[in-house]
């Protein structure tokens, strides 16, 4: 690379960390968010999985009770075959929460998605139910140990600790 176009790389990650800083976000380059940092809880899903499972094989049954409805053979099996696979990879794939210093992390529609300290509101301890409510976009976080088997009473330890660190409010209905 030539000089000038490293000054100008150089120019631009400077001013693109400076808007980042503003945001809460980390900066461009930077190797602020390891993996260590962070305590993660893991959860299950297995509704949504099962619907699908369970769709997948009322739809095969049909399908073999009434031959005559069913169009193409190849079009019916691919189907069946893809709700059963689409059930098995959701079930596979863990919904998890990340519990970090001044930040939290989770997955949302295949993307993860990172709120700072200074992002959320407040967060509700309840029995079997963490809700973390943020100013960001979309609704506030529910994490469930009924719908997603999460260890709800260890994560409502390690969020006291945070928000008593962070000077987020804390509603706890434990």
């Amino acid at each position: 690379m030539s000089r000038s176009w490293e000054r100008q790389v150089k120019r631009n990650t400077k001013q693109v960390n400076a808007r980042r800083k503003k945001s809460g976000q980390s900066e461009v380059g930077s190797k602020s968010t390891k993996a260590s940092e962070y305590t993660t809880y893991k959860g299950r899903n297995f509704v949504f999985p099962a619907t699908l499972v369970l769709l997948g094989l009322a739809y095969g049954a049909m399908g073999l009770m009434y031959p005559a409805s069913m169009g193409s053979t190849v079009l019916f099996i691919v189907t069946v075959v893809m709700y059963l696979l689409l059930g098995v990879i959701l079930y596979l794939r863990r919904p998890y929460l990340k519990v970090g210093r001044d930040a939290v992390i989770t997955t949302k529609f295949n993307r993860e998605r990172l709120v700072t300290a200074a992002q959320i509101k407040k967060i509700r301890l309840q029995k079997n139910y963490v809700v973390i409510e943020h100013s960001g976009k979309g609704g506030a976080w529910v994490f469930a140990r009924t719908l997603n088997r999460y260890d709800t009473d260890a994560m409502a330890v390690q969020l006291r600790t945070f928000a008593a660190a962070n000077q987020v409010t804390l509603e706890d209905k434990l």
